[in-house]
């Protein structure tokens, strides 16, 4: 055995029929998918996380007219485009944002020292790494844990990136493994394969594509527009309700955010101790200012998006804005991605290209960064579809609405995209810089 201290290994097999048992963060034990039979974890801190509380706001109609008093305030300037250093974090390979941010966690997540053993069940060879706490003899298929780790659910704080107090304790479990997500980055490659032709992600992600869970905060994200575009202004309204707010700058929030949508229905304890293979694992980032900006950089990335999708406009400028957060109570969880870093040695000014998969739902997505400040995100959906619950808790968007300021209190009139392009000047101008 290399390393350190000695590791006493037990076998994982159902008690009832001898088959390997498989962790189900889910169902929050370990399950025999021959004959049934289940074991619970061992309880940890996580276990004693509040349950989240969902705080929906129904959206008020009176007379037929929409009442938004939440999205009445206007900030009177354009939002503020993201500072120079966004552009320097989100061309930084995830490893230097890490070592920058948490060099011990990043040592810990490298450490190389293996287990040198034979398998007990079929007696060939095995090595594998002191980090997992779960492995899986590749020749019998059968699985071993760290017999101290797994009856107590202990797990190495040190694997955590960032602050083990800011870790949460709730997440949604992992659907797809990871032979999968690479399928899922072969079909982005093979759909625009003009974006990636300096660049075989697919070949990368069967050596580099790493599981990941990453902090959210759910919140219902709302906002109002005044929209300058070739075909005139307008104002609209939008809403995404159980909105994956990122909690940490160490992902791009972009691509993070193109995920979406995600099922809040699995909601389960997250449990270290029981996770097979390589998974990453990152605290909350307290980031200050940024987690306020957040927001707004994403309305700015997003808008021109939207609008030509559902109107045709090819030009939009975001004149004025007011958005509200309704932040959903004890609503911290760990979100499920893989994720493809930049090629590795690439500099800040070379063409990088980044890939995430949503290792709930299958949904795939590719962020291409040049040399300059532009940007292209593309995305697939998965082969086979997520079927999602037709009642419960998951991300939605509604369709842009365009609207007109109508009487108080704060009532707003639906229009056709046609109907809802305004003058101006005037006395109507004025009103509806006054108004929205």
């Amino acid at each position: 055995m290399a390393g350190p201290g000695k590791v006493a290994v037990s076998a994982l097999a159902c008690k009832d029929c001898g088959a390997p048992m498989y962790p189900d963060m889910a169902k929050g034990g370990m399950s025999c998918a021959y004959c049934g039979h289940f074991v619970r974890f061992a309880p940890t801190d996580e276990d004693f996380t509040p349950s989240m509380t969902f705080r929906h706001q129904p959206l008020e109609i009176v007379d037929g007219f929409l009442k938004l008093g939440h999205v009445a305030i206007m900030d009177k300037d354009a939002l503020k485009p993201p500072p120079p250093m966004e552009r320097k974090m989100r061309r930084t390979p995830l490893d230097e944002k890490i070592r920058a941010y948490d060099a011990s966690a990043l040592d810990a997540i490298n450490d190389e020292a293996y287990i040198e053993m034979n398998c007990p069940h079929c007696g060939k060879k095995l090595t594998p790494r002191l980090t997992d706490n779960i492995f899986t003899c590749p020749h019998c298929d059968q699985k071993f844990g760290d017999f101290d780790k797994l009856s107590t659910g202990d797990f190495d704080a040190n694997l955590i990136v960032g602050r083990k107090y800011n870790f949460f304790g709730k997440c949604l479990p992992f659907h797809l493994h990871r032979e999968d997500a690479a399928l899922a980055v072969a079909s982005l490659k093979r759909r625009y394969a003009g974006d990636f032709s300096d660049d075989d992600i697919e070949s990368r992600a069967k050596e580099e594509l790493v599981a990941a869970y990453v902090p959210v905060q759910l919140s219902d994200f709302r906002w109002k527009m005044q929209v300058k575009s070739e075909r005139g202004t307008f104002w609209y309204y939008q809403e995404c309700l159980d909105w994956a707010w990122t909690r940490s700058l160490m992902f791009d929030a972009y691509l993070m955010d193109e995920l979406a949508p995600w099922d809040y229905n699995e909601i389960s304890i997250v449990k270290p101790a029981y996770l097979e293979g390589n998974v990453r694992l990152f605290a909350s980032q307290n980031i200050g200012d940024w987690q306020a900006a957040i927001p707004s950089f994403i309305l700015q990335k997003n808008t021109p998006a939207r609008l030509k999708a559902a109107f045709g406009l090819e030009k939009c400028e975001i004149l004025q804005v007011s958005r509200d957060l309704r932040k959903h109570k004890f609503a911290f969880l760990l979100l499920p991605i893989y994720y493809l870093d930049c090629k590795k040695g690439a500099k800040e000014s070379d063409r990088q290209t980044r890939v995430m998969v949503n290792g709930q739902t299958g949904k795939a997505a590719a962020l291409i960064l040049d040399g300059s400040d532009n940007d292209v995100i593309r995305t697939i959906e998965p082969a086979t579809p997520y079927i999602f619950p037709p009642n419960g808790e998951r991300t939605m968007l509604s369709p842009p609405t365009p609207v007109k300021y109508v009487k108080q209190p704060f009532l707003h009139q639906r229009l056709r995209i046609e109907d809802a392009f305004e003058n101006t000047g005037g006395l109507g101008g004025f009103l509806s810089k006054l108004f929205g």
